[in-house]
């Protein structure tokens, strides 16, 4: 099923949910799979951002990997309450396995909306530089194997927010 997304309520849901980060969170234009210029958190950037890209992401939530502080290799998804779900994942060795795209220490997950505003998961990970942030990598979720556990616990917990049509 197709979902249409309300952007004043997911603006809403974002500010009142997240109030003391949200200015630290991502909001991005996407044409073509890459990111082309940020967004403000208002109606009418994201709008305009529509209307001169093919996508804009919205960051919903806060994932990360840390297998120090969970004790295996696994990621921990937050929902909005933070609320921690935990997966245990299999990275693969040296992070070449299908979850190691996954396995960079912070990440955040969200929605692609397009220009219809039906909208497709999705999530970054921060690839680190030396021993700081480094990029972000974005993997929209529609593209993701059926079976993914993150493609599926992300939907579950997205599906959730107070954000659609």
């Amino acid at each position: 099923m197709v979902k249409k997304i309300n952007i004043e309520k997911a603006v809403e849901f974002i500010k009142s949910e997240y109030s003391d980060i949200y200015d630290t969170m991502i909001f991005m234009a996407f044409d073509n799979g890459r990111p082309e210029e940020e967004v403000e958190l208002e109606v009418n950037s994201i709008d305009n951002g529509l209307k001169n890209h093919e996508q804009v992401f919205l960051n919903m939530g806060l994932m990360y990997h840390d297998p120090d502080a969970s004790g295996y290799e696994g990621i921990v998804i937050y929902d909005s309450e933070y609320n921690e779900m935990e997966l245990k994942v299999d990275f693969g060795e040296d992070f070449n396995g299908y979850y190691g795209k996954y396995s960079y220490m912070l990440g955040g997950y969200g929605v692609f909306i397009n220009k219809d505003y039906t909208v497709d998961y999705g999530c970054y990970v921060s690839r680190p530089y030396g021993h700081g942030m480094g990029s972000y990598e974005y993997y929209n979720l529609k593209d993701a194997e059926d079976w993914d556990e993150v493609k599926i616990a992300l939907t579950k917990v997205i599906d959730e927010l107070d954000i659609w049509e």
